[in-house]
């Protein structure tokens, strides 16, 4: 059975906040629960799992953002996809990853080539970045599925996700798988500390 472009997108980004939130999961635990961020590089359960989830989370943005650009720019050109501007979740979807995009941009460059604020001052940035990720993927699952109605029939109904008449349960999805994989690392990282 082939999958449509708009539901392997959506999937990309129901996958990235996945991550996003195993490795929220692991920065929350050390930065405010433990109250040691230095333990996001001495204890190699959470260094690992935070930065694996972290770098799979930023690939699956990376692809999200090349669909979501080609998506706009098709839009702008030559009205495919539709243009929506009168459609609320359009332009909730669209106009907030501008601010999204700045967001991922500063921690990105934050992570991988100035660390040192993000372990003092600049600790927020971390929950920013999940915040951002959370924005996206509720904003593009409401986006996708409002268009697998027959009221405004633009895509096939889900053949990988879950139906419309499930969307609930689709949406709270991500956080809740990866809240039990943060939970086992972090379960994980307790156990190595406590030896």
């Amino acid at each position: 059975m082939p999958i449509e472009q708009v539901e392997f997108n959506t999937i990309i980004t129901f996958l990235g906040m996945l991550c996003a939130m195993a490795q929220g999961i692991t920065g929350y635990y050390a930065a405010y629960f433990r109250k040691r961020t230095a333990l996001l590089k001495t204890n190699t359960t959470l260094a690992a799992a935070h930065r694996a989830f972290g770098n799979f989370a930023t690939t699956l943005y990376g692809l999200g953002l090349f669909a979501g650009v080609n998506g706009l720019i098709g839009a702008l050109t030559h009205n495919e996809p539709p243009l929506e501007l009168q459609s609320a979740s359009f332009n909730i979807h669209t106009w907030g990853s501008f601010p999204v995009f700045a967001i991922v941009v500063w921690k990105l460059w934050r992570s991988y080539f100035d660390k040192k604020p993000l372990y003092g001052k600049q600790k927020w940035l971390g929950i920013a970045m999940f915040t951002a990720w959370a924005y996206t993927w509720l904003t593009a699952a409401v986006s996708y599925y409002e268009r697998t109605q027959p009221a405004n029939l633009q895509h096939p109904e889900p053949v990988f996700l879950l139906p419309y008449e499930w969307l609930g349960v689709q949406l709270v999805l991500p956080f809740v798988l990866g809240g039990i994989i943060g939970a086992l690392v972090v379960r994980r990282a307790a156990t190595m500390e406590a030896k």
